[in-house]
């Protein structure tokens, strides 16, 4: 028979590696996926900031916890889901947008996000906010859908 614990030492680094990785959080958590398919009429006094290319509006109506709406060009708009990426399961976080920038910040981890396209700034997200799809109709409405 073979004597498998020849150094009981390794037993004991081995043990404490895997405490120490399973303590470690990693956090798996994803967005919820919901549907959205809202169309929003541009000329509604309330939309009226969307007139102006890099300003952006909070959009309550759908999304987890709403969606952040910024006008990137002529024709072009952004729209992203306000739940951060880095734990989404907190129900008081939610994603604010900087007053006069074009950056956004997780009210509960901190992690901050560029509002044109939703990418990490600064963690501790690793993954970009959830971009839903935009379109501007020939009527001033914009359909934001995935």
């Amino acid at each position: 028979m073979k004597n498998y614990v020849k150094h009981p030492l390794s037993w004991v680094t081995i043990c404490g590696m895997f405490l120490i990785l399973t303590a470690c959080k990693k956090n798996n958590d994803r967005v919820p996926t919901v549907a959205v398919n809202e169309y929003i009429n541009l000329n509604l006094p309330e939309f009226l900031p969307l007139n102006a290319i890099n300003n952006w509006i909070y959009y309550n109506y759908a999304g987890n916890k709403g969606i952040i709406i910024i006008r990137t060009g002529p024709t072009e708009f952004t729209a992203l889901e306000r739940t951060c990426t880095y734990d989404p399961s907190v129900s008081s976080a939610y994603v604010k947008g900087i007053p006069n920038d074009i950056f956004c910040v997780d009210s509960t981890c901190g992690s901050k996000f560029n509002l044109i396209d939703g990418s990490v700034v600064t963690g501790p997200a690793s993954i970009a906010l959830l971009r839903y799809r935009t379109e501007l109709l020939s009527n001033n409405f914009l359909h934001i859908f995935n």
